[in-house]
């Protein structure tokens, strides 16, 4: 059996376990692969790529960031796999870690508005608000609709003190939710540090309608 038959047959039967959610096998036949003598570059990055994301899935993160390291080893503008690494080390709150790789991943695709939001959420976390203000906006720039992003931008510009911007902000996530009550209760606190406190009155009452809505809808749910 020729070489290209082999790696083939494993690579069918590396994605046949995925899809039937048989991981184990899965992480097994990948293995199997990445100590094939006739593998390249190129499917040894998308092999590490895939046990990154198995192992995540099993919930075995430290060789989930294993895999990806060597990925990136592979293939050093494997942007993928920076942005699993930013968001594994966003989830464990390494905001620090995540920012590197979120920036590195970026600068290999700097169309991800997803990722751009989550960079200004871990800069946001260490209280860098210029930091998260530039990376909402950017989010922003790529999806002039992304009501998180949006959200959070008021929300950051509102720390800062910048309470026109972020009245600006939260008006406009609010055009964009008319249900957004978090969004109400920030604009709340705005209006009456504005000394506007007739329409924080309003906001403050819209936000807790909305509140006991929602949460009445999950307990009929």
């Amino acid at each position: 059996m020729s070489s290209e038959i082999e790696l083939s047959d494993l690579m069918v039967s590396a994605y046949t376990y995925q899809k039937e959610g048989e991981l184990s096998k899965a992480i097994q036949a990948w293995n199997a692969l990445l100590k094939h003598p006739s593998i390249d570059k190129d499917l040894g990055a998308n092999a590490h790529l895939s046990l990154g994301n198995l192992h995540q899935l099993q919930g075995n993160d430290d060789l989930a960031i294993e895999s990806m390291l060597n990925a990136i080893k592979a293939n050093p503008n494997s942007a993928e796999a920076y942005f699993c690494l930013a968001y594994m080390e966003q989830e464990k709150e390494v905001f620090d870690l995540a920012i590197e790789y979120f920036e590195k991943a970026l600068a290999l695709n700097n169309k991800d508005a997803g990722a751009f939001n989550n960079l200004g959420n871990c800069h946001d976390r260490l209280d860098q608000s210029t930091e998260a203000i530039n990376a909402y906006s950017q989010a922003i720039a790529l999806d002039a609709h992304y009501i998180a992003a949006i959200y959070n931008r008021g929300n950051a510009y509102m720390k800062k003190s910048e309470d026109e911007l972020a009245l600006k902000d939260l008006t406009q996530a609010i055009e964009l939710d008319a249900n957004f009550y978090q969004a109400y209760y920030n604009q709340s606190i705005l209006f009456k540090r504005m000394g506007k406190l007739k329409e924080s009155e309003q906001a403050s009452i819209k936000a807790k309608t909305l509140a006991q809505q929602e949460l009445e809808h999950k307990t009929q749910q």
